[in-house]
This record gives C-alpha cells, sequence and structure tokens, in this order.
C-alpha cells in the first residue's frame, strides 16, 4: 500500500520549522525540484534559470504580506542544502504553470445536518500530476504557542491544505477566468498556509476575500462550529457559494458567475454533491471515501487515472491523495493516491509519534 511521509514539526519560530521541514523531507524535496527542472525541460517556453527568477520574484510579495512564511520558506531551502529560488518554484508551481491549466481537484463540505452524529467534515480529491505521487508528504505542525496545523504538501512546499486545532479547515481546487494574468499576487500555495494558521474561520474568510490575486482560485474553508463557505477567488474579488442542505461541493469551473470561466465545465462537483445527497444525515468518513473512488463519466471522473496515453507517464492526470478533515475527532484521514485503490489511513493530529518514511 502506498503511504505519505509523515513529517511532525514543532519548533520555536517559523525559520526553525521550516528547517527542520527541510532537513526531514530532503530527499523528497530534492526529488520534487528534479521533477520540475525536468518538466519544464520537455514542456518548453522558460529556461530552469528563468523559472528560477521567477519564482524568486514572488518573495518580495510574501515577505511584504506575511514576513513569517518568508521565513518559513527560507527554513525549508536551508534545511534541505537548497537554494531559496528552488523551494520558491515548488511554492509558486501554480502560478507559473498557470497557462494553460487543466481541471484538478473536487472539495466539499459537509456541515451537521447532512453529517452522521452531527459531524462537520472538508476534504477534497487532490488532483494533479502522477509525477509528483512520490514527493507528497504529510505535515503535522506544532506552531509557537501550541496550536496544530495537519495536512498535505509537495515536499517543499508549505502546507497547501489540512486543518487546525482552533477549528479552520481548507481545501482547494484550481479555477481559471478570463481575468486571470500574469501580475504581481500573493502566490496560491502561501495563502492556503496563512489560512490555516487563521484564530477563527471569520478571519480565514477575510483573508481569503480581501487577498490581493493575480490568478484564481477555488477555496473550500470549513469550521469546527459547523460553518462552510466556499469562495469562488478571481482577480477581481472573489464570489461566495454557500452550503445547501448542510452541504457544498466544488469542481473547477465558476458557477455563481459562469461568464467568469475559462476552463472546460465539469461535472465532478455536481456528481460529488449527487453522491452525498443520498447519505444526507447519515454522512460518515467510509461514506465520503466511497464517493472520492468514484468512477461515473470516467475518464473525467471524480477519481482521476492517468489516462491520456499521448503524455508522459509522470505527467497524466491522477488523483494523488483524497482527504477528509474530522473536525470532532481530530483526524485527517488521507489515501495516497486513488481512492479506489488504497486506503484511508488514520493521522491523528495531536499525537506525536515522530517522523516516519
Amino acid at each position: 500500500m502506498r503511504t505519505f511521509q509523515l513529517i511532525d514539526i514543532d519548533a520555536a519560530g517559523p525559520y526553525e520549522g521550516g528547517f527542520q521541514y527541510g532537513r526531514l523531507a530532503e530527499e523528497k524535496i530534492r526529488a520534487g525540484v528534479n521533477d520540475y527542472r525536468a518538466l519544464f525541460a520537455e514542456t518548453g517556453g522558460m529556461s530552469w534559470e528563468r523559472i528560477k527568477e521567477t519564482a524568486l520574484s514572488y518573495m518580495p510579495v510574501v515577505a511584504g504580506a506575511y514576513p513569517e512564511l518568508a521565513e518559513e520558506a527560507r527554513g525549508i531551502a536551508d534545511g534541505a542544502g537548497l537554494g531559496i529560488d528552488e523551494v520558491m518554484v515548488l511554492n509558486c508551481r501554480y502560478e507559473i504553470t498557470k497557462f494553460p491549466r487543466p481541471n484538478e481537484c473536487t472539495s466539499f463540505a459537509v456541515l451537521p445536518e447532512a453529517g452522521e452524529g452531527g459531524r462537520t467534515y472538508v476534504g477534497q480529491n487532490w488532483d494533479y500530476r502522477a509525477g509528483i505521487l512520490d514527493n507528497v508528504v504529510i505535515l503535522r505542525m506544532r506552531e509557537p504557542g501550541g496550536a496544530w496545523i495537519v495536512g498535505l504538501a509537495e515536499a517543499g512546499q508549505v502546507i497547501r491544505n489540512g486543518f487546525n486545532s482552533r477549528g479552520v479547515g481548507l481545501c482547494a481546487n484550481n479555477l481559471q477566468s478570463v481575468d486571470d494574468n500574469r501580475g504581481v499576487g500573493v502566490p496560491v500555495t502561501f495563502l492556503r498556509r496563512k489560512a490555516l494558521s487563521c484564530r477563527s474561520f471569520d478571519e480565514a474568510a477575510k483573508l481569503l476575500r480581501e487577498a490581493k490575486r493575480s490568478v484564481s482560485c477555488n477555496f473550500m474553508l470549513a469550521s469546527a462550529d459547523g460553518r462552510a463557505i466556499d469562495f469562488e477567488a478571481h482577480p477581481g474579488g472573489a464570489d461566495v457559494l454557500e452550503p445547501v442542505d448542510g452541504i457544498i461541493t466544488h469542481a473547477n469551473h465558476f458557477v455563481r458567475y459562469p461568464e467568469r470561466n475559462a476552463l472546460e465545465t465539469s461535472p465532478r462537483g455536481d456528481r460529488l454533491r449527487e453522491l452525498l445527497e443520498k447519505r444526507r444525515g447519515r454522512i460518515d468518513v467510509p461514506y465520503i471515501a466511497q464517493c472520492l473512488g468514484d468512477h461515473e463519466n470516467y475518464p473525467k471522473a471524480l477519481c482521476r487515472h492517468p489516462s491520456d496515453v499521448s503524455l508522459p507517464l509522470g505527467r497524466r492526470g491522477v488523483t494523488v491523495a483524497g482527504v477528509v478533515y474530522d473536525f470532532e475527532n481530530g483526524v485527517a484521514h488521507i489515501c495516497a493516491g486513488p481512492p479506489c485503490e488504497g486506503e484511508f489511513v488514520a493521522v491523528e493530529a495531536s499525537e506525536k509519534s515522530g517522523s516516519r518514511k
């Protein structure tokens, strides 16, 4: 059974935490950098040196908005023995590879009126390239002050989806609007990381709504007190979608204002909602896991597989991970690879069991 490396981080400050992460995941971070170097060589366009310069140009933006996250990134680079420009490539790959952009990911939230026993869940199928499967890590971080965050990232990235002990959970999926551009904005990965440090649902919602951005992204925000909201964020702002009957799902097209779409409409969000509604009031983790392994509408199904044989295997689309964050029990249920093939493993958010490979 495929598993992801678990990285435990407990440090006095952001640089120290990043350094721990970089040291513990050095092998996978270096593999990730080499993977992107090969990807950009295969796909043409900018040279590797130009890619690194572009990524590094975001550093002043990050440092100005969230200086502690700039320090975390520097710690990751130093811990792994890499240049900060290489680590920034990993963290800015969403912006660098944005044009054109394939459909990626399906997110959801289930609120107490729909969840078994009044529970709240947030999660997603994370879809991307098969080439990163061996470089994904689970991060279990204890921040200064004692709060924890648990979630996933490509090794070398700051945490990109997860939940925290303050009751804030965030997942996300790609959007591309007709207004997306190569202007300057906070890279999406850093914005996700910042949201997962927020002390409340309202603080995170304000951050996601107001952040300066040049590209679009969909943010699925939920909280332990049974609230959820979906932000279809774009360069001009953020459109809001609310749960209906305790369920909200989203894929890769604008729902509130479809005229913003620059990608084809995906059936995955509607399909996931259809499945969840069948068990409304009785939705639990095993049923969500079953839904995330659904193959209706293949090859554009919820559970993605490397179907496009015209591409090298590492560049073909696949569900990299299925995740369900359980607020009440403080557990992240994580499947490495397509949910139909793997097992959802429970990662206790507060446990300090040490790192494993």
